[in-house]
C-alpha cells in the first residue's frame, strides 16, 4: 500500500512540475488552462471536465438584451396609456401651440365666462362699489343664454343670429357680426379675438376688430357651453360628451377627452389640470397639455355647472349638493374596481375594514331644507349653479331662493339669505358684495361678511344669466334680451 502511494505521488509531482515549468514569465499565455476544444487529456489520471478550464458566462448577451428591450418596451407603453403623471410625447412633441395667450380678464374688463380659467367670478380690487342705480338698458333681440363680455369700453354679446357690439358707457349698438344661428354661450376674447361656439358644431376663431373668421374646428357635436383659452388652447365642451383642445392659432386639433354624457359647461382651468363636469355623473380631472385622465370622480347624478378650482380645491355641483375634491387628487388605474368590490364585500358583512372613499373627497354642502320637507322634493329642488369663490368663502344660491355663504375650505356654513324666488346662475362677488339674481327679476347685493342686505333692484323680466362686473358698473341680462347695466 505504501509503494502504490509512492507512485501516485510521484505522478502528481510530474504533473505540478509540467505545470510550473510552462507558466514561465517568458510564456505568460500559457498560464491559462488547456483549451476546452482539445479533446486530448492532459493526464490520464485526471478526468476529462478537470482538465477543461471553465467559460465565463456572458450576462449581456444578445438573447437577454432582446428580452431586456422587449420588457422595457411593454412597460412603457403601459404606463404612456394608464399613468397620469406621464405625458402623451406624440401630443406634446408634436402639437402644442407656438403662442401662449390666455382669455383671462383684467383690471376693469371681463373677456369669458367665470371672468378667469378658474371659473371663480371673483373681483377684488374695486374703485367704487355698484350702488343699484339703473343707468341703461338696452334691447338686444330675443333672449339667448350668452353673458356679455367687455373689454376696451366695447360689450360684446352673443345673440340670436350675431354677435352684437355695444358701447360700454351707453348701451348704444356700433357693430353687428352676422351668424348662422343664435349664439347661446358667453365669448372668450383672447389676443384680439372672439372664440365661440355655434349650434351646427363649430367652434369659430373671428377677430373682434375686423370681424373676420380667422378659422372654424367641426366638432362631433353641437354645444350648450362657453369656451376658455388658456396657454394657447381653447376648450370646449360637445353634447356628444367630448372635451376638445384646439390651436387658438389655427384652430388644429391638440387633444379630445371623451367621457359618457354630455359636456354642458366650460373647463375650469389650474396650472396644470382641466377640470370637466359630465352627464356621465363624473368630474374629471385631466392633464391640461395633453387631455390624459388623472382622476375622475363619480356622483349620482349628472354635473352640468361649470367646476371651480380655487384654494387647491375644485368645487362642482351634482344631486342638488356641492362637492369640494382636492384639485390634485390622483386615481391609479384599476383602482375605483377595487373599491367597488371592496365596497361591496365590506356591505355583505366579510370582515373588512370600511372602504375608503373616492381619491380627493374633502366634503359636501347641501341647502338648508325647511323641517318636514319632502324626501322627493329634495331630489328635484336645492343647489344647482356653480358657486362664486374668494380665497376665504364661497357664496352659492338654491332653487328654494336662498343664498349661502360657505367656509371655502371646511364647507361649513357662515350665513344664509332667503330672497324672493329662484335661484337659477351663479352670483359673483364684487369687493365686499355678493350679487346675485333671481327668477322674479331682483338683483340682490348683499354684505358678504354677514349677508346683510345692501340693496335691491327690480328688472323687468327673470335672471338666468349670471351678472357680469366691467368697466365699473354690473352688465345684468333679463329673459326679455334686454342688457341693463347698473352702478
Amino acid at each position: 500500500m505504501t509503494a502504490g502511494c509512492v507512485i501516485a505521488s510521484r505522478r502528481y509531482f510530474d504533473i505540478f512540475n509540467r505545470t510550473d515549468m510552462a507558466a514561465s514569465p517568458e510564456n505568460p499565455s500559457e498560464l491559462a488552462p488547456p483549451d476546452s476544444t482539445d479533446n486530448e487529456p492532459v493526464d490520464s489520471l485526471l478526468p476529462d471536465w478537470a482538465q477543461v478550464a471553465p467559460r465565463r458566462r456572458r450576462f449581456i448577451s444578445r438573447r437577454n438584451g432582446l428580452i431586456a428591450f422587449v420588457a422595457l418596451v411593454v412597460a412603457g407603453f403601459l404606463v404612456w396609456i394608464n399613468f397620469p403623471f406621464i405625458p402623451d410625447p406624440v401630443i406634446l412633441l408634436g402639437r402644442q401651440p407656438e403662442l401662449v395667450f390666455d382669455s383671462v380678464s383684467s383690471g376693469p374688463e371681463w373677456t369669458m365666462h367665470g371672468r378667469n380659467l378658474s371659473q371663480t367670478r371673483y373681483v377684488s380690487d374695486v374703485l367704487h362699489e355698484p350702488q343699484g342705480q339703473l343707468v341703461w338698458s338696452a334691447e338686444t333681440g330675443p333672449a339667448t343664454l350668452a353673458a356679455p363680455i367687455v373689454s376696451d369700453g366695447r360689450i360684446y354679446l352673443g345673440a340670436h343670429f350675431r354677435i352684437a357690439a355695444l358701447d360700454a358707457q351707453t348701451g348704444d349698438e356700433v357693430a353687428s357680426m352676422p351668424a348662422t344661428g343664435p349664439i347661446g354661450n358667453s365669448l372668450a376674447l383672447a389676443n384680439g379675438t372672439l372664440y365661440y361656439t355655434m349650434p351646427d358644431r363649430r367652434l369659430v376663431a373671428r377677430d373682434a376688430e375686423t370681424q373676420q373668421i380667422l378659422w372654424e374646428y367641426q366638432m362631433g357635436d353641437a354645444t350648450s357651453g362657453p369656451v376658455a383659452v388658456a396657454d394657447g388652447i381653447v376648450y370646449a365642451g360637445a353634447l356628444d360628451g367630448v372635451t376638445y383642445a384646439v390651436n387658438a392659432t389655427t384652430g388644429e386639433l391638440v387633444w379630445k377627452h371623451e367621457s359618457l354624457g354630455e359636456v354642458r359647461s366650460p373647463a375650469a382651468l389650474s396650472e396644470h389640470f382641466a377640470f370637466v363636469a359630465s352627464a356621465d355623473r363624473s368630474l374629471y380631472a385631466l392633464d391640461s397639455r395633453t387631455g390624459q385622465e388623472r382622476a375622475r370622480f363619480r356622483t349620482g347624478a349628472a354635473l352640468a355647472a361649470a367646476p371651480v378650482t380655487a384654494n387647491e380645491l375644485a368645487y362642482f355641483v351634482s344631486e342638488r349638493q356641492l362637492f369640494a375634491m382636492e384639485a390634485d387628487a390622483l386615481e391609479y388605474p384599476g383602482q375605483y374596481a377595487v373599491t367597488r368590490t371592496w365596497s361591496q364585500l365590506w356591505l355583505w358583512g366579510f370582515p373588512l375594514p370600511a372602504p375608503p372613499s373616492q381619491p380627493g373627497d374633502k366634503w359636501r354642502f347641501r341647502s338648508d331644507y325647511p323641517d318636514g320637507f319632502p324626501s322627493r322634493q329634495k331630489r328635484t329642488e336645492g343647489i344647482i349653479s356653480a358657486p362664486a369663490v374668494t380665497g376665504e368663502s364661497l357664496y352659492i344660491g338654491d332653487t328654494l331662493g336662498k343664498l349661502y355663504a360657505v367656509d371655502a375650505i371646511t364647507g361649513a356654513e357662515q350665513w344664509q339669505f332667503q330672497g324672493e324666488d329662484t335661484i337659477l346662475v351663479s352670483p359673483i362677488v364684487v369687493g365686499n358684495l355678493a350679487i346675485y339674481g333671481d327668477m322674479a327679476g331682483w338683483l340682490y347685493a348683499l354684505d358678504r361678511s354677514d349677508g346683510a342686505e345692501r340693496w335691491r333692484l327690480k328688472l323687468p323680466a327673470g335672471i338666468r344669466t349670471e351678472p357680469v362686473y366691467a368697466a365699473g358698473q354690473l352688465l345684468v341680462r333679463t329673459d326679455d334680451g334686454a342688457l341693463h347695466a347698473i352702478r
